[in-house]
């Protein structure tokens, strides 16, 4: 798992038909990472299922809605110099005990997380949006949960390679 770099939508700069990218590879290397890539990101979007309920710890996790962690993106990585693959860094950010943390990640390795909660006037808790001032005399609190991991980018990768779909030079690609 890669812990520096984080997807994004900046990493459109490094897409494959991006010139950066077409200068610094040769086009034989490109289609080959490039293809490789499109496997993993493949099979990582197989593995998310629609359901209704939550998914079982340890399974991949449940999508409830589009755009969400089907958005994922594969670039190339200079650094590297091979590919780079994973979900899009949402903007919903989970507060954790070591600081905040995006979605993908707490998905995908699990993570102790602090859901910050407001009394509404019927009495029950809902999250708080932090869009939104709360009233001085509204209830608040600080929940903890703790999530098991779901992973399904680090399957798709093991699955993809133990099929022979990634090519033996470029097997360090990166999951993220």
């Amino acid at each position: 798992m890669a812990g520096t770099f984080r997807v994004t939508f900046e990493m459109k700069k490094f897409f494959f038909d991006r010139k950066v990218v077409q200068n610094a590879v040769d086009k034989q290397q490109r289609r080959a990472i490039s293809r490789s890539l499109a496997f993993v990101r493949r099979r990582a979007r197989s593995l998310l299922r629609r359901r209704k309920r939550v998914s079982a710890a340890g399974s991949p996790p449940s999508v409830h809605s589009d755009p969400g962690l089907k958005t994922i993106l594969f670039a190339y990585d200079m650094r590297t110099k091979g590919g780079i693959v994973g979900p899009v860094k949402l903007n919903k950010v989970s507060m954790t005990w070591l600081g905040s943390r995006p979605l993908p990640y707490v998905m995908e390795l699990g993570s102790q997380v602090k859901i910050h909660e407001i009394q509404r006037s019927d009495g029950k808790w809902y999250r708080r949006d932090f869009r939104r001032k709360t009233r001085p005399n509204q209830k608040r609190r600080i929940r903890s949960v703790k999530y098991p991991p779901r992973p399904f980018m680090g399957p798709a990768l093991e699955m993809e390679s133990e099929a022979g779909n990634i090519l033996s030079p470029w097997s360090n690609v990166v999951g993220s």
